[in-house]
């Protein structure tokens, strides 16, 4: 089962101004395994772009997605797959697939029980309401469960959305840093729940939290839009004395910064020499 980006562009117009325009992705090409890939960039390296137009919420200007499953089906979402057939072109994987925002407000008046034990009936899971009970104690929302999902504190609204993930059972789940708003404990139990279940599913998660990138098999670092480095995090983390991945973060970061301000000189001088 893998997941290939062949050469997508995504690029934004701004509103207030036509012309002006915010690169997304440029010419992105890379591939996800089974497991746990930990997206690291800076902000506005396209790191919430690349999960969004995974999870068909976006349509790519340019080049695919490809969806290789483990029964052979290939899926492929493009810009001429959604002018053909928009998200149904994704067949029953839409279904299938969750992607989990930064943070949501949830502006429905059901209550918290309800709601997850309709989604746990959707997935028809056995004792839907057990395992509902079992979620809602393991992971503090006690509390909360017969408030409405509008009343629910935003500090855990993020709790909720993963309870949910846990509930559907993706076979590929895209989350854009699932550890804003969690606590200690609630980064460890979702750090266990995801090494549970990386052996037979896709997750791609997009963070900031370097420490918590720790549990990743592949590490994938995103700069202006591309890929610039992918590979397994055994293999990336080796080439530092400390072995983290944070400090191969800072390393490559280093480096970038490094041949920014080379490449900056260099257009300095070649304007001098034309006389600027």
């Amino acid at each position: 089962m893998r997941i290939e980006w062949s050469h997508l562009n995504k690029v934004y117009a701004s509103k207030n101004h036509p012309r002006s325009r915010r690169i997304g992705l440029l010419d992105f090409t890379a591939a996800a395994r089974k497991g746990i890939t930990a997206i690291l960039g800076p902000e506005g390296s396209g790191k919430s772009t690349l999960l969004q137009l995974t999870a068909a919420l976006q349509v790519p200007d340019d080049g695919r997605i490809t969806y290789q499953l483990e029964d052979g089906e290939t899926v492929i979402w493009s810009r001429g797959r959604a002018a053909a057939a928009g998200t149904s072109a994704l067949g029953n994987l839409k279904s299938r697939m969750i992607y989990i925002p930064p943070m949501r407000r949830m502006n429905h008046s059901i209550s918290l029980e309800k709601y997850l034990l309709y989604r746990a009936q959707l997935s028809q899971l056995p004792y839907p309401r057990r395992r509902v009970a079992e979620l809602i104690a393991e992971w503090g929302l006690a509390a909360v469960r017969r408030a409405s999902l509008s009343a629910i504190p935003g500090e855990m609204v993020k709790r909720v959305l993963l309870v949910e993930m846990l509930l559907r059972d993706p076979l590929i789940a895209l989350l854009d840093e699932p550890t804003a708003g969690l606590d200690h404990w609630g980064k460890r139990l979702l750090w266990r729940e995801l090494r549970r279940l990386a052996p037979h599913r896709i997750i791609l998660v997009a963070t900031r939290d370097l420490r918590w990138a720790e549990c990743a098999d592949d590490l994938l670092l995103m700069e202006s839009g591309t890929c610039r480095r992918m590979g397994p995090k055994k293999l990336l983390t080796a080439n530092v004395p400390e072995g983290t991945v944070a400090a191969w973060y800072e390393m490559m970061q280093t480096f970038a910064n490094h041949r920014s301000r080379s490449r900056r000189a260099g257009l300095i001088a070649e304007r001098r020499e034309k006389g600027y």
